[in-house]
């Protein structure tokens, strides 16, 4: 399946490859079709792609990259909507913004991507975490020949 995106032209997409959100993303709640594409030269990037709309691309990583103790408390009933008994067998991607200024980048550590990987099903949950923020500043301040750490 051919998909023309706006941020990264052409795709083929596998379609076994899409995820299917039950809820959507916070925002885009209308589209539920998505496929993760790795941010070119860094191994932490990724690209949530909606299928359903070729024109939203968002930025999210694994946020034990930056903050290696992440752990969100899920809800229990929220894992079950997506096939899933434990947050240990999901895979988590957090949400990032990236304004103009790149050293203001913040990642939503209060509300996880949650996916599970066999079923191909994810949704945004609610960590109930109190130390975590929607706009968690990331750690970027430390360049390496004009890369940021952790990317």
């Amino acid at each position: 399946m051919y998909i023309d995106t706006r941020r990264f032209g052409r795709l083929d997409i596998d379609e076994s490859k899409i995820i299917s959100f039950v809820n959507g993303l916070m925002g885009f709640e209308t589209l539920k079709k998505y496929v993760i594409i790795d941010h070119p030269g860094s191994q932490v990037l990724k690209w949530l792609q909606s299928v359903d709309d070729p024109d939203i691309s968002l930025p999210a990583a694994d946020p034990t990259a930056f903050f290696p103790d992440y752990s969100p408390s899920i809800n229990r009933e929220d894992l079950k909507s997506i096939g899933l008994d434990s947050i240990e067998s999901a895979i988590i991607l957090c949400i990032i913004t990236v304004p103009a200024d790149i050293r203001k980048a913040t990642i939503n550590l209060k509300a996880p991507v949650v996916l599970n990987p066999s079923r191909r099903l994810a949704d945004q949950m609610i960590a109930e975490n109190p130390e975590y923020k929607v706009r968690h500043p990331l750690p970027l301040a430390q360049k390496q020949e004009g890369r940021c750490a952790g990317c």
